[in-house]
């Protein structure tokens, strides 16, 4: 009897193990509306600065996913920023900057955008006692 047990709990937890599968996979190509993520870097822009690297990923789906890394790449006196600036559809401006301070220390963040967002640029800058001391000019990296 024991052993009758045994395989009829085996059997029921296969067959929930299968529909699970099943709904998970059924979520997966089901749910959101998401694009893949978008690689972006400011290096070779006019948005560059030695002494910082900037990069990340943008995903488009209901709302605009933007992943923001900043590197500190030099050993000197300064740190290293990103300044990230959004333009909307109806003439909002959103700007948002991450810092990283000391050699090779990196910073990461997420930032979400409503779905009217279209135009994201992003420029690097040194900073000197957490100020901007130089800044590369702004570099569209994505525009709906």
């Amino acid at each position: 009897m024991f052993h009758r047990v045994s395989d009829s709990c085996r059997n029921a937890a296969r067959a929930a193990g299968v529909v699970a599968a099943g709904a998970a996979l059924m979520v997966g190509v089901t749910g959101g509306t998401a694009n893949a993520a978008t690689g972006w870097t400011a290096q070779y822009t006019s948005a560059d600065v030695v002494g910082a690297h900037a990069w990340g990923t943008i995903e488009e789906g209901e709302r605009y996913i933007l992943n923001v890394n900043i590197k500190d790449t030099k050993s000197d006196s300064h740190g290293a920023r990103v300044r990230v600036r959004t333009t909307y559809t109806d003439g909002g401006v959103r700007e948002e900057n991450l810092s990283a301070s000391g050699l090779n220390v990196v910073r990461s963040t997420t930032w979400n955008y409503a779905a009217n967002a279209y135009k994201f640029e992003v420029k690097e800058c040194l900073t000197e006692a957490g100020v901007d001391y130089q800044c590369g000019g702004w570099s569209t990296f994505y525009q709906s």
